[in-house]
């Protein structure tokens, strides 16, 4: 969106305003995301999975 404003305004922005992101690091960025969800979810679903099916019915 900046590229098409400056464009607007008859101004050309220096490459260091508008290359600030490579294309490594968002991937990198995504995959520790996913990560970071994943460790989460896994404490509570280990717990959840330890629970009978008896014990679950009777929190309920």
């Amino acid at each position: 969106m900046l590229p098409r404003m400056a464009a607007g305004a008859d101004i050309t922005l220096p490459r260091y305003m508008t290359d600030v992101w490579h294309a490594p690091l968002p991937a990198v960025l995504a995959f520790a995301g996913v990560v970071i969800a994943v460790l989460g979810a896994l404490v509570p679903a280990r717990r959840a999975a330890r629970l009978s099916v008896a014990e679950v019915l009777r929190n309920e």
